[in-house]
């Protein structure tokens, strides 16, 4: 498990003992290369997948249903807090989508740029980064729905410029498993 779309493991151990198992983690992986990362690389791990980060892909202006977690909203459950508005948003079907994004102008999409289409505001970058597994600059952004299409060409508003990016499939990376 864990927040990198990789495999992990999550340890669970009275806290007198943390110090000891990290030493002792670090040093039974050391001739593999093992080395400590921080939130920075957990973060750019998590963008790389497409993993929503909440305050940035959900929010309380973001729905579950606009961050494309439709799949882990049970709308049909009796009664849950945000029910009747998350119902009400599927019946009349989404004005905004969180899209994946390429640049293909040089440039890294950063959060809380503009999103345009023809010279009109249509969303605003929600998380971007150089993705250093696949070497490229991407971002997620919401965006109205009718500018969603795999494909569609957009410009992102970096200090005062216009550069162009591509709607493309999430995640970003897929971990490849070896047979």
């Amino acid at each position: 498990t864990g927040y990198t779309g990789e495999d992990g493991f999550e340890l669970y151990i009275p806290s007198h003992q943390a110090v000891d198992l990290w030493d002792k983690i670090l040093e039974a992986g050391a001739d593999e290369g093992l080395v400590p990362a921080g939130l920075g690389a957990r973060d750019t791990l998590r963008f790389e997948v497409a993993l929503p980060l909440y305050g940035q892909e959900l929010s309380p202006n973001i729905s579950p249903l606009e961050a494309g977690l439709t799949r882990f909203v049970k709308l049909n459950k009796e009664d849950f807090i945000g029910r009747d508005a998350l119902v009400k948003q599927a019946e009349q079907g989404l004005k905004r989508k969180l899209v994946g994004l390429e640049m293909v102008d040089r440039g890294i999409p950063r959060t809380g740029y503009k999103v345009q289409f023809d010279g009109k505001e249509i969303g605003f970058v929600t998380s971007g980064s150089l993705a250093p597994t696949l070497r490229k600059n991407l971002g997620l952004a919401l965006v109205e729905a009718q500018h969603s299409n795999l494909g569609d060409e957009i410009f992102i508003q970096m200090r005062g410029k216009s550069l162009k990016a591509k709607i493309v499939n999430t995640p970003f990376y897929v971990k490849q498993y070896s047979k």
